[in-house]
C-alpha cells in the first residue's frame, strides 16, 4: 500500500496536485499562477484544465504565443475541450490584431 500511496500523492517541493492547484487558483499575481500550475503539470501533465488556466494566464499577460501553445497542449489531451478551443480562438484573434498592427505601422 505504501507504493500506492506514493503514486497516488507524489509531491514536489512538499505540496500535491491538489496543493499547488489551490495556490495557483488563490494566487493574484500571473506569473507565480503560472509557476504554480507549471508545478500542477510536472506532477499530472495529463491535467488539460490546468493547461487552459496557464494559458488565460500567459494572455493576462499577453504572451500569446505561449498562451496558444497552452492551449494546444489541453486540446491535444481533450479534443472537444470548448473552453480551451474558444481561449485559443481568442489568443490568436489578438496576436493578428498585434501583427497586423505592427505591419502596418512599417
Amino acid at each position: 500500500m505504501a507504493f500506492l500511496d506514493k503514486l497516488f500523492k507524489k509531491k514536489i517541493e512538499g505540496k500535491t496536485v491538489e496543493e499547488w492547484y489551490g495556490l495557483a487558483v488563490a494566487e493574484t499575481d500571473p506569473e507565480k499562477k503560472i509557476e504554480y500550475f507549471d508545478k500542477v503539470l510536472e506532477l499530472k501533465p495529463d491535467f488539460a484544465g490546468a493547461w487552459n488556466l496557464r494559458g488565460l494566464e500567459f494572455v493576462v499577460m499577453k504572451r500569446y504565443d505561449e498562451a496558444i501553445a497552452s492551449f494546444d497542449k489541453a486540446l491535444e489531451i481533450r479534443p472537444n475541450y470548448p473552453e480551451a478551443k474558444y481561449n485559443k480562438e481568442d489568443a490568436e484573434t489578438e496576436l493578428r490584431k498585434i501583427k497586423a498592427a505592427e505591419n502596418s505601422s512599417e
